[in-house]
């Protein structure tokens, strides 16, 4: 999407990338943006409404928790795997667990007990992963999580909390090492959560004053 977490995954592993999105949405300009400064070959899927509808009546019935923010990721996901299972993918690359393990949102930044708030919501990542697999089992496909490679997971909890958000910048660590790979103005880049940036959000908030 265009983001510091996918982006880092995306340049390390040099593999085909995809983003979705609604036509002209953040996701697609932004992917499109920093895949051409990276060298990376991007595939993009434009949504429809009609697309993003049938991905949601998909989704429901298979995620553990029904709420709609959970629904609109899962949303945003079922297309992403449906684009990988019809071109032979079997295995997705994600950027999940950058946020939780390195500092990444917009609420740490007024937190009043930073690693207190990174514990409790890494802890809830198991759910989220739950979420995701049932998703990419509906194409026979699987996402894996390189953050939460138990050698990035343990680098990531030896870092001093008070270090990852400061002065107004979230994800400082991560925001570093990608500066390695990468022109700052991307490392640096703060972008919104992948339903918001794709327009997923959008069209689901529009469905339900439907339905």
């Amino acid at each position: 999407s265009g983001g510091v977490d996918s982006s880092l995954i995306a340049v390390l592993a040099g593999l085909p990338c995809v983003a979705v999105g609604l036509p002209g949405s953040h996701d697609l300009e932004r992917a499109a943006y920093v895949a051409e400064k990276l060298g990376l070959s991007l595939h993009t899927v434009e949504l429809t409404p009609a697309m993003i509808s049938a991905a949601l009546h998909a989704v429901v019935p298979v995620i553990p928790d029904k709420n709609p923010v959970d629904a609109s990721i899962a949303t945003t996901l079922y297309c992403v795997a449906a684009w990988a299972a019809e071109h032979g993918y079997t295995r997705i690359l994600a950027g999940q667990g950058a946020d939780e393990l390195f500092g990444g949102y917009a609420r740490y930044l007024v937190s009043t007990d930073l690693a207190g708030d990174l514990e409790k919501d890494f802890r809830g990542l198991a759910a989220q992963s739950a979420r995701d697999q049932a998703v990419g089992g509906l194409h026979g496909t699987s996402f894996s999580l390189p953050y939460l490679d138990i050698r990035v997971v343990r680098a990531a909890q030896a870092l001093p909390p008070a270090g990852m958000v400061a002065g107004g910048v979230r994800k400082r660590d991560l925001r570093r090492v990608a500066e390695r790979e990468m022109p700052p103005d991307i490392a640096r880049y703060e972008k919104k959560a992948m339903q918001y940036g794709s327009g997923v959000w959008k069209v689901i908030r529009n469905l339900a004053r439907e339905n």
